[in-house]
């Protein structure tokens, strides 16, 4: 009886992972979708019966022009990250868009704009039209393309780019919102969502305060990332996050609790700040 029962504990569980849905899920970008897609992200789809292919290209600091040459030129310019079906993580250097391109048939592609020039409207328009057409020209397999909404910098940020901002934080935010909703809804660009870290950042500014990140701009191992990925994951899966629960084992009951609240209300409005109580 023991060993039936064992059986068929053993053909549920794998029954479950059997209808697991895959999605994999390719960033272009730098340090600041580094901090929302290579810590966390997998382990909250995983929650949600989920496995997540990551792929992640990374140069710190590579604004939209800067990849626009990369692609150009086949520039084996990258790190690439991976995390594959089991949560292992590997990196590849000197690798190109081209390279993690034909990797997968990826069913997103996530691009962002660098930080200091994310509320920078004019800065997108210059480069984003042949970027996403020379990806989707690469992509036969037909990705969605996602669009990351960066965050503004911490109020007393010494970063050179919040000069533009006149070292302003809610003027940064507000710019980034403006600047990123106008070209979410640009019908020639066909973004199929909007992942909204600036608001959820800001968010969650309203309960933890302003020290959500580890240097004034990059976010924080603790809190930070963990707000980030949670925002990511709601909107790839389409689900609350709220019910997820998969944290890290150092973060409080409370602490995940209002950082997935952040996450949530920015999905749920993503062009204004949310009080999180």
């Amino acid at each position: 009886m023991k060993r039936l029962f064992t059986l068929f504990i053993a053909l549920f569980v794998f029954a479950i992972s059997a209808n697991a849905r895959v999605i994999k899920v390719l960033s272009i970008g730098n340090s600041f979708s580094q901090d929302v897609v290579e810590q966390h992200l997998f382990e909250l789809a995983d929650d949600e019966n989920t496995t997540l292919i990551i792929g992640h290209l990374y140069i710190g600091g590579c604004s939209l022009q800067k990849h626009l040459v990369n692609l150009r030129g086949e520039k084996a310019a990258y790190s690439y990250r991976k995390i594959d079906k089991d949560g292992k993580k590997t990196t590849t250097p000197k690798t190109s868009i081209q390279f993690a391109l034909a990797d997968e048939k990826w069913d997103y592609i996530m691009v962002q704009q660098v930080s200091g020039f994310s509320g920078v409207y004019a800065s997108f328009g210059k480069y984003l039209p042949e970027y996403l057409a020379t990806l989707r020209s690469l992509t036969p397999y037909k990705p969605k393309f996602l669009l990351m909404q960066t965050w503004a910098y911490q109020s007393n940020s010494e970063h050179l780019s919040f000069s533009i901002y006149n070292y302003d934080q809610m003027t940064m935010y507000k710019a980034i919102v403006e600047a990123c909703n106008k070209v979410f809804n640009d019908k020639q660009y066909k973004f199929h969502a909007l992942i909204p870290n600036g608001t959820a950042i800001q968010n969650a500014r309203t309960y933890f305060g302003d020290k959500m990140t580890r240097d004034g701009y990059h976010l924080d191992k603790k809190i930070g990332r963990y707000v980030g990925a949670c925002t990511m994951c709601e909107v790839l899966l389409g689900k609350s996050v709220l019910c997820n629960k998969y944290k890290p084992k150092w973060m409080s009951n409370e602490e995940a609790l209002f950082a997935q609240k952040a996450a949530h209300a920015a999905v749920a409005k993503p062009n204004e700040v949310t009080e999180i109580r």
